[in-house]
């Protein structure tokens, strides 16, 4: 796995880690709040790439971020597609009077 993603992940698993016990709760009962084990809460923790989206989606939900998920990938935010689009517009010739 590229370490920028690794790096990533194990950020979000940090920043999960803190939203629960920030809030006070066990593992066991965010493990019961999202519907997953144990040990799938804390490999995600660890942000281990092998936990589904799912489950961190779960995650997201229960600390109410899920929005943001969506804003991950949202076309007004990829600016890359964005130069390549404005890229391949041609300006139109100027219309006679």
């Amino acid at each position: 796995m590229p370490a920028p993603i690794a790096t990533v992940l194990l950020e979000l698993g940090a920043n999960l880690r803190l939203a629960r016990e920030r809030r006070g709760l066990s593992i066991r009962a965010l493990a019961a709040e999202i519907n997953v084990s144990v040990p799938t809460v804390m490999s995600m923790e660890r942000g281990e790439a092998t936990v589904s989206m799912g489950v961190y989606a779960a995650a997201l939900l229960f600390y109410g971020r899920l929005e943001w998920l969506a804003d991950l990938a949202a076309p007004e935010f990829d600016r890359e597609a964005l130069r390549i689009e404005l890229a391949g517009i041609r300006p139109r010739p100027a219309r006679r009077r």
